[in-house]
């Protein structure tokens, strides 16, 4: 209200000014060239009289002019209302469709609200991924804490097998200690390499980098695991040395190798390549190879291809999960049996 009483009162000073301004020009113009001009003013509705004399009409033309300046500004006011109803509307409706996963949204304007208008589709969009990320990880434990469950069952009925037995029977107690003991290894190797799997999927692990020999890792493995059994090793290519920490490597190639010894018929085949790019190991047997079904989803965490593959169907996810966190990666493929490909990328 103080913004128009301020134009009303400058409009108002503004027409009086002028008003006395053409009165004394004109006044000394007509006198100058001898010209009476009171009866020239006069009769253009000027009078000799003080500068208020014809205030009425000052005020009304002043009254007037605010009316239509108010009457632009409010019309203006309104449409800036519509468009920006307009626009919370589009906001609205474009929120409720990311809401319910659409997240095609074509931004296009570039106006005063555009960078909000983008930040909060952001927010919004980031918001609703984390809720999608949580859902994905509550079914992932789900399911996880499902096939522990599965896991241990037959560990735990297998022992309490065993006890009955060594109860009623005295006299072979031995044996059946003997198998107690077997499943109790294999009850403690699983909860290992569980312990070792959650540490790495919670970030917990700080690997201490160095330069390895992958030759080395992979003797020591086939020296450790191979002292029973007559499997012949055959190696292609030189050596080459990757940044990687040893303990957790070794874990890695550890349960490669484990599953190419119990598929392979007599040979594990080791063969290194390398280029500026990245090196590679291939380990491979010479067994039957696995169905394709089982090949798409050798590394996913629990599967064993109803019981195609041996363990507990967590050591190749183990291995996956610690070659990506050296920035490699691998896959398998059947080619003559079975052979898991692991490449390192030259990180400079």
């Amino acid at each position: 209200m103080l913004y128009f009483l301020i134009i009303f009162l400058i409009i108002t000073i503004l027409i009086f000014g002028l008003d006395r301004y053409f009165y004394i020009t004109i006044s000394n113009i007509l006198e100058f060239k001898n010209i009476n001009s009171e009866v020239v003013l006069n009769s253009l509705g000027y009078y000799n009289k003080s500068i208020f004399t014809n205030k009425l009409h000052g005020v009304l033309l002043s009254i007037f002019i605010l009316i239509l300046i108010y009457g632009l500004y409010r019309y203006n006011e309104k449409k800036k209302q519509e468009k920006y109803k307009e626009k919370i509307k589009k906001l609205e409706d474009d929120l409720i469709r990311i809401n319910g996963g659409d997240y095609s949204i074509d931004i296009k304007e570039d106006d005063e609200y555009s960078s909000l208008r983008d930040e909060i589709y952001k927010i919004i969009i980031n918001l609703k991924s984390l809720e999608e990320e949580a859902k994905r990880q509550k079914l992932t434990l789900k399911k996880d804490l499902s096939n522990i469950a599965h896991q241990l069952k037959t560990p735990i009925t297998s022992i309490g097998f065993m006890v009955e037995l060594i109860n009623e029977d005295r006299e072979n107690s031995d044996i059946y200690l003997e198998k107690l003991y077997s499943e109790l290894e294999k009850l403690k190797n699983f909860i290992e390499v569980l312990l070792k799997l959650s540490k790495i999927n919670s970030n917990a692990i700080e690997y201490k980098f160095k330069e390895l020999s992958i030759l080395e890792i992979i003797e020591d493995i086939f020296n450790s695991l191979n002292r029973n059994r007559k499997v012949n090793i055959k190696y292609n290519g030189e050596d080459f040395y990757v940044l990687g920490d040893e303990v957790w490597l070794y874990e890695a190639f550890l349960n490669i190798i484990k599953n190419s010894l119990e598929h392979t018929l007599d040979t594990v085949s080791i063969e290194l390549t390398s280029n500026p790019i990245y090196k590679v190991v291939k380990i491979s047997d010479n067994g039957s190879g696995v169905e394709e079904d089982i090949l798409k989803r050798i590394f996913d965490r629990f599967y064993r291809g109803e019981t195609s593959l041996p363990g507990y169907g967590i050591g190749l996810n183990l291995s996956k999960s610690i070659i990506e966190d050296h920035k490699g990666d691998i896959i398998a493929f059947n080619d003559n049996g079975l052979t898991f490909e692991v490449k390192f990328y030259n990180v400079t």
